[in-house]
């Protein structure tokens, strides 16, 4: 198990990914996140965190599986206090944070272009 500070230190963004197993639009979601986390680690740097929204932790455990990034164990009381603190009223949501101040820079990029260029420009704002 990796501590999520140093496994977060020094990236730019940082995206929580809240979903779950049983969510048919997460599932359609988390392939297309995953081939975009694939080619933008090769060129970014930038980490994903997923949050499970799942009812129990063999279902997280099952749908952690499939990804490639990291996740906040399910029994850690971190994981809801991040939901809450980003407001996850429906899933999926991806988050992006500032990776140096926490600070969210896009409130929910399902759906929108994943451009860490785009991200730079508005962490300027």
């Amino acid at each position: 198990m990796v501590d999520l500070k140093d496994a977060l230190g020094g990236k730019e963004f940082v995206l929580l990914y809240a979903s779950a197993h049983w969510c048919g639009p997460c599932r359609s979601f988390t392939p297309q996140l995953t081939k975009w986390y694939n080619q933008a680690k090769k060129n970014s740097n930038v980490e994903v965190v997923f949050l499970s929204a799942d009812h129990d932790e063999n279902s997280f455990t099952q749908y952690f599986q499939s990804m490639p990034w990291l996740a906040v164990p399910y029994e850690d009381d971190a994981r809801e206090e991040l939901m809450a603190h980003i407001k996850v009223k429906g899933i999926p949501r991806l988050v992006v944070l500032d990776g140096r101040t926490g600070r969210i820079i896009v409130d929910n990029a399902v759906g929108q272009p994943l451009d860490p260029t785009q991200w730079r420009t508005l962490l300027k704002k």
